[in-house]
């Protein structure tokens, strides 16, 4: 046996990944609300919509603590956040936050209202993981509000104010007006709130274009406490959540309103071409950062399709007129619907709401989704949408498309005594953003080892058969080893497509489930396919994954050969796509980490990883290493062994989960070296009781 061991050193950081509207982690506020001549308290109520069952644990804004149940065959539960103090208007830091912590994945949705007269607002959050450092604000002109709320402790937030009218607000004794900045430090659970000590006489001014810039992710709330429509004088309180900048999109459609409405376009970078095209209109707009654009409807404002040559984002402001009803809500872009919507049916025992369901999808997918009611398509050459409006029953919840080619948006609207809450419904996790976590890919030099997680695999196909899993064909199934449907098969089976190259050797298949006929058990279809692809170049065994589709992702190898070491390589993505570079390599620790141990030689030697740890990089000599890998196992429940093959082994990491002072961290781990001919125990990979 050959045997060795030394340190490999790296500064690390860790990026937000791409936004979701499913998570287990969500921070929130509510915010001040229409107030009336009563004396009164501000009335929150949280809706958790689910498909499995778990538990959730709520922090009030006063901070009490409350366990709540998710029961396995109710898909929304509802929990009445126990009553506050009237919250005040103006400027100021306050540890108000919500908290929702949760083991199952789910939506969110908050009402806030005030519990005799006055506003009443609902809204969809974003989970934690989606969240950003860097908002761009769209508002109400009427009481503009802004919340900032915090996340992680030492955060860092400065607001590039941009002000209309000559507006000014005042933070901490100091006015702020167009062109300042406005910085706070918050602790976890603070509220940075922005907004006019008064509702009335009211402020006529708005901060549309605002950029919000933070240390580490923040959730970003925008609204009003008293917000009207133009020509009318009558308020509602509105709020939305501002979705990160790189979730922003490039094609929209606003569906038709009997109402008052105003569509506000707002550009995040300069020279952006914006195409407004509707059943009556049709212009090019070109707007520059943090410049918005707005189109208003008097009763006749019908399909309105929005197209721009970078990434935007639209709010739309709805009201009755003269109804003390007024909405905003945040419009999802095209590429952001879902298939499935797990929608709250919002009540309390002192107001009863009238909801309303406006859908809109391709005239070709109507007959997909699961409503019953009468839709109108609206054709041109530059659009091709199908509407339907239906008043939604008490028991409606789960609106579903049965195929993933026909994804719809959902906008939501509860009406009742002057009263007005309106908001696009966050999608449930699609099914091909569940695979990719069911599925573990292995490209080794001479076959495929693959491996499905059953119980993962039911969050996205909760009726998946098993036995009805294949790589290719049915001559080559899976063997179910406890949860875990195992694929094993050489290149030469399985029909794998090979394609050759000068320096590689790429191998291409896929898993799928068939759909059979109940009688005959003949194949009649697929539920679902996922496609896998192996490539190896000659000098190489490291391994990256590499979406290639809606429905898919691959495997790809990539590396080169150089003197005989091992190298560590940090990564911010699950498909160990963005290799995070620089020297020290740093970022927010916010979220996973993605590590690669590998030999960078092509000896016969096999790499084992013994232990890893994480150091924190501030100069301390008595700081405790937190461990990550103890003897080859994993050594807490956040981190995961991905993978590992002859020279190379993957894990991944939460990094939320360290102590708050890691700023930077140093990964540093032992590793081995073995003959690829020594089948000892010392040199097994995997899971070791002693270390080596």
């Amino acid at each position: 046996m050959e045997l060795k061991a030394f340190m490999l050193l790296a500064s690390i950081a860790i990026a937000a990944g791409k936004p979701m509207y499913t998570g287990k982690r969500f921070v929130a506020s509510l915010f001040p609300v229409f107030k009336t001549g009563y004396t009164d308290k501000e009335a929150g109520t949280v809706y958790i919509a689910h498909k499995q069952e778990g538990n959730c644990t709520v922090i009030n804004s006063d901070g009490n603590v409350y366990n709540v149940l998710l029961q396995d065959n109710v898909t929304v539960t509802q929990f009445n956040l126990p009553l506050i103090s009237e919250l005040a208007l103006g400027g100021y830091v306050q540890k108000r936050a919500i908290e929702v912590e949760c083991t199952a994945y789910v939506t969110l949705y908050i009402l806030n209202r005030r519990q005799t007269k006055g506003g009443s607002e609902a809204f969809p959050v974003l989970p934690v993981e989606s969240l950003s450092v860097t908002h761009m604000v769209p508002t109400v002109q009427h009481n503009a509000l802004l919340g900032v709320v915090a996340v992680s402790d030492n955060t860092t937030v400065t607001v590039q104010l941009k002000s209309s009218r000559g507006c000014t607000y005042t933070f901490n004794g100091t006015t702020y007006k167009q062109g300042s900045h406005l910085t706070a430090v918050l602790e976890k659970r603070d509220v940075l709130q922005i907004a006019p000590p008064v509702l009335h006489p009211p402020m006529y001014c708005d901060f549309t274009g605002s950029v919000v810039q933070s240390s580490h992710p923040v959730a970003v709330f925008t609204g009003s406490a008293a917000a009207n429509i133009p020509m009318d004088s009558s308020s509602d309180s509105v709020m939305s959540q501002v979705p990160p900048v790189e979730s922003w999109g490039t094609s929209f459609v606003v569906a038709p309103s009997t109402e008052r409405r105003v569509i506000r376009v707002i550009a995040f970078y300069n020279r952006t071409t914006v195409h407004l095209i509707s059943e009556f209109d049709n212009n090019m707009i070109r707007k520059d950062e943090g410049e918005s654009y707005d189109l208003s409807g008097y009763g006749t404002g019908g399909i309105q399709y929005i197209n721009s040559t970078r990434p935007i984002l639209v709010l739309q402001i709805i009201g009755e007129y003269k109804k003390y009803s007024v909405s905003t809500s945040i419009v999802p872009a095209i590429d952001n619907y879902g298939v499935e919507y797990i929608i709250p049916d919002i009540q309390t025992t002192s107001m009863k709401y009238g909801r309303i369901i406006y859908i809109n999808t391709s005239p070709n997918c109507t007959s997909n989704i699961d409503v019953d009611a009468k839709w109108t398509s609206k054709v041109s050459r530059y659009y091709q949408v199908a509407l339907t409006t239906i008043r939604a029953p008490y028991n409606l919840t789960t609106i579903r498309s049965n195929s993933i080619n026909c994804p719809f948006a959902v906008r939501v609207t509860g009406l009742g005594n002057e009263e007005r809450f309106g908001f696009y419904g966050s999608r449930s996790m699609l099914q091909v953003e569940a695979l990719p976590g069911a599925v573990k890919l292995t490209c080794t030099p001479g076959a495929w080892r693959v491996t499905m997680d059953i119980h993962k695999l039911a969050r996205a196909y909760p009726v998946a058969v098993s036995k009805n899993i294949y790589m290719s064909n049915t001559y080559c199934p899976g063997v179910l080893m406890g949860d875990v449907l195992v694929f094993n098969y050489s290149y030469n089976d399985c029909n794998t497509m090979t394609k050759k190259s000068n320096t590689s050797m790429t191998f291409s298949n896929y898993l799928t489930e068939y759909e059979r006929d109940p009688e005959t058990d003949l194949v009649t279809g697929e539920k679902w396919r996922y496609i896998l692809e192996c490539d190896l170049p000659t000098e190489t065994d490291t391994i990256k994954f590499v979406p290639i589709s809606p429905v898919a992702a691959s495997g790809q190898t990539s590396g080169n050969v150089e003197e005989h070491e091992a190298v560590i390589t940090c990564f911010s993505d699950r498909a160990y796509k963005n290799e995070i570079m620089g020297n020290p390599l740093k970022m927010d620790l916010v979220s996973d980490v993605y590590v690669q141990v590998a030999m960078k030689d092509v000896t016969d030697l096999k790499l084992l990883v013994d232990n890893c740890y994480l150091n924190d990089n501030n100069g301390a000599d008595n700081c405790t290493a937190v461990p990550l890998i103890q003897n080859r196992c994993e050594a807490n429940h956040f981190t995961h062994v991905i993978g590992h093959v002859d020279k190379l082994t993957r894990f991944y990491f939460d990094s939320s989960q360290l102590p708050s002072h890691y700023n930077s961290t140093n990964v540093t781990c032992d590793v081995s070296f073995c003959s690829l001919t020594d089948f000892s125990p010392e040199c097994q990979s995997g899971c070791q009781k002693t270390s080596q």
